[in-house]
């Protein structure tokens, strides 16, 4: 089977490309390097046609960072980095004489907003919020007649090359965090392994469609994730990060997702069989 993939020099592309061909998939990253095979410009809507036409499953992995410590990122970058790759994605496999069988791309849980007291699954409405709007944009742009589509809904992933591994080891090494604000709010969170295996469990499940919640099947808080992770990087002291300086540190956008209560079940993921392998983040660090 023969698997395009663009953001393939991300975190998660490059631990996809070694994992998709171990389970052998010939594997062609797009890149936007003028001097390398498969170039692509999204922003122009330049792309090999004929390399789509060959691919059976194209995933779209586009998207800059929307939390950085101490940087911002606007929100008009946020947003032409996810839909312009996709549209020229989109583009070409619309117009294809042979299109892929699939196209998957990656998503946020952001979709649902802050959801306190509620219990959220694929069938939960849009929630409020400039990253739902985002979200909601950026799959609604995905229409196909001939092509399975699916909306890889991730949560925070975590391993020891994640970002929220790497901040806290950066930051809170001696002096550690122990919660942001109360901590009591669900925080939707999936081990790296896990998210690579259930991207080759959508691939082989042609009854998966639409969004996916790609998260752990245990739903933990934030105060929960971080003690969890603090097992690993046992920081001498811990304190509480105070709500209010949360904006300050991350932005508009990092709060939404540091502070935004949602409890996301993969509803889709049990349905069809997939099994976990990594149940708390202290286990996904190893």
């Amino acid at each position: 089977m023969k698997i395009t993939i663009s953001g393939s020099s991300g975190y998660l592309g490059k631990g996809l490309i070694d994992f998709l061909e171990n389970q052998n998939f010939e594997i062609k990253p797009l890149f936007r390097n003028v001097d390398k095979k498969n170039y692509w410009e999204p922003e122009n809507n330049i792309i090999s046609q004929d390399l789509i036409d060959h691919s059976d499953v194209v995933i779209n992995l586009n998207g800059e960072k929307i939390i950085k410590p101490f940087s911002r990122n606007s929100i008009t970058n946020i947003k032409s980095s996810r839909l312009n790759p996709t549209k020229t994605l989109i583009n070409s496999i619309a117009k294809s004489k042979n299109p892929p069988k699939l196209i998957i791309s990656a998503s946020a849980c952001g979709y649902y907003g802050d959801r306190p007291n509620e219990i959220i699954d694929e069938n939960s409405p849009k929630g409020r919020g400039e990253i739902s709007e985002i979200v909601h944009e950026w799959e609604f742009i995905q229409k196909l007649e001939k092509t399975r589509t699916v909306f890889l809904r991730f949560g925070i992933i975590i391993d020891k090359k994640s970002d929220i591994y790497k901040y806290m080891k950066k930051y809170s090494n001696i002096i550690g965090m122990n919660r942001i604000g109360s901590g009591k709010n669900y925080l939707p969170w999936i081990s790296k392994i896990d998210a690579l295996r259930s991207i080759n469990h959508v691939i082989n499940n042609k009854n998966l469609n639409g969004p996916i919640n790609i998260v752990s099947n245990k739903p933990l808080t934030f105060k929960e994730i971080v003690r969890s992770i603090n097992l690993d990087i046992k920081p001498i002291l811990r304190f509480p990060l105070p709500e209010i300086t949360v904006p300050f540190l991350f932005g508009k956008l990092g709060k939404e997702i540091l502070l935004s209560d949602q409890k996301v079940l993969p509803t889709k993921l049990k349905e069809t069989g997939f099994n976990w392998v990594k149940t708390t983040p202290f286990e996904s660090l190893k």
